[in-house]
């Protein structure tokens, strides 16, 4: 294809990626440019065709998915044509191994490592799992471990530690197919923990004492537990926002989305004047309104057993010394962090990507699939691209073009210049 070979050996590649999540789809447009990330677009969709990880109606995600990537595109200026597809850590597994590698050189290649992996990947494992990603956990050569790809080191064989990370096959296989059925292609899965621990630096942290990552959603939320470098578990609690927003709907009727809003932004425990208004509606010609004292009221008690749920599962790890990490749309509720750091006792901190354009903590997942892939991309001395680049750069290349072909930064001069010959007269 055209797109590749104006790609090849590039240091500018684009990528996208996609979830699909119970109430809306999410879209990440990136572009790795000059060693870093810069984030082209970030788009959220509504959807409800998804209800604990199982699709309820194929055929309307499948449009759903089609029309969010067309929306997407449109304001990227070029098609999106492939996705890295984040999976949820469903019935997570994780199977360890080793895989000894002959090196035949005598001295360690990429390519050898990337053999390592390929045989790890034909172990078995349960039959109600699949692989999403195989991660290197350490290297061992001449005796010697590392966790740093030894690549040039001397030697006759290298050993590396592989955690294949699976996920549900039934829930895999139901997402990748409603993609690839919309006409996008699957460019590669990541699993979602997996990819939130890569890009926050988790599994650097966690050698040293264990993290507890709490993904908290609207109507689930994941504890991972990473130690020693390694993803040990994820579970799944069918519980987050959503028990706030539907105490808060059923006592005031507020429109969903709002009260959405509402929950992340101004519950505070310590507002120095909680009889401020809030919010204001009509109803039935009266006028209603909620101040930040009656929203601290009505969430108090189902935020204090959300949290105490949480900690109750946690308990013997924060025992054994770990500290707590808050990302997902619960991280965005101020009040989420304090409650919970009252209960635990232990370091509770919020993550979301400190990158401009994605910094939002729903986004950690899909931004830490760029970073998973990029490894692979490394590894395995891979050219790919999302869109179509000779269009996206056309694209860029005529914004900077004003209609009498001057570009932008010549335009400024000249106005610039105009108003000194001005003030001169």
């Amino acid at each position: 294809m055209l797109k590749l070979q104006c790609m090849s050996k590039s240091i500018k590649q684009v990528y996208a990626a996609l979830e699909l999540c119970e109430s809306e789809i999410r879209i990440l447009v990136g572009e790795y440019f000059n060693t870093r990330f810069n984030i082209i677009r970030a788009d959220k969709y509504p959807t409800n065709t998804i209800s604990d990880f199982k699709v309820s109606n194929k055929e309307k995600l499948v449009e759903d998915i089609r029309k969010a990537v067309a929306q997407t595109s449109a304001k990227i200026g070029s098609d999106i044509e492939e996705v890295l597809l984040v999976m949820p850590a469903y019935n997570f597994k994780r199977f360890p191994l080793r895989s000894k590698v002959v090196i035949e050189s005598g001295t360690v290649e990429k390519q050898d490592i990337a053999r390592a992996i390929s045989n790890s990947l034909k172990s078995k494992v349960d039959n109600d799992v699949m692989v999403v990603n195989p991660m290197i956990v350490k290297y061992t050569i001449n005796g010697i471990s590392t966790r740093r790809l030894p690549e040039k080191e001397s030697c006759n064989e290298v050993i590396v530690d592989i955690d294949l990370l699976c996920a549900d096959i039934s829930v895999c296989y139901e997402y990748v197919s409603a993609v690839e059925n919309s006409g996008i292609k699957v460019l590669d899965i990541v699993l979602n923990t997996y990819a939130i621990a890569k890009e926050a630096a988790l599994f650097e942290e966690s050698l040293s004492k264990p993290v507890i990552v709490l993904d908290v959603n609207r109507s689930c939320t994941y504890l991972s537990l990473l130690t020693k470098g390694k993803l040990v578990s994820t579970e799944i609690v069918f519980d987050g926002l959503n028990s706030l927003i539907n105490r808060i709907y059923r006592t005031y009727s507020v429109p969903y989305n709002d009260i959405v809003k509402l929950v992340k932004y101004s519950v505070n425990y310590d507002c120095e004047y909680p009889d401020d208004i809030v919010y204001a509606w009509s109803d039935s010609g009266n006028t209603k309104t909620l101040t930040t004292q009656m929203l601290n009221d009505t969430i108090a008690k189902p935020l204090d057993a959300l949290c105490e749920k949480l900690i109750t599962m946690c308990r013997p790890i924060i025992e054994s010394g770990a500290s707590i990490v808050i990302t997902g749309e619960g991280q965005q509720m101020r009040m989420f962090e304090r409650v919970l750091k009252e209960k635990a006792g232990c370091d509770v901190r919020s993550y979301y990507p400190d990158t401009i354009g994605v910094r939002d903590p729903s986004f950690a997942a899909l931004y830490g699939t760029f970073f998973v892939y990029r490894d692979k991309v490394l590894m395995n001395d891979l050219d790919v691209c999302c869109i179509d680049l000779l269009k996206y750069d056309s694209l860029i290349d005529q914004k900077e073009l004003d209609s009498e072909g001057e570009t932008i930064t010549t335009k400024i001069k000249n106005l610039f210049k105009q108003y000194m010959e001005k003030g001169e007269k």
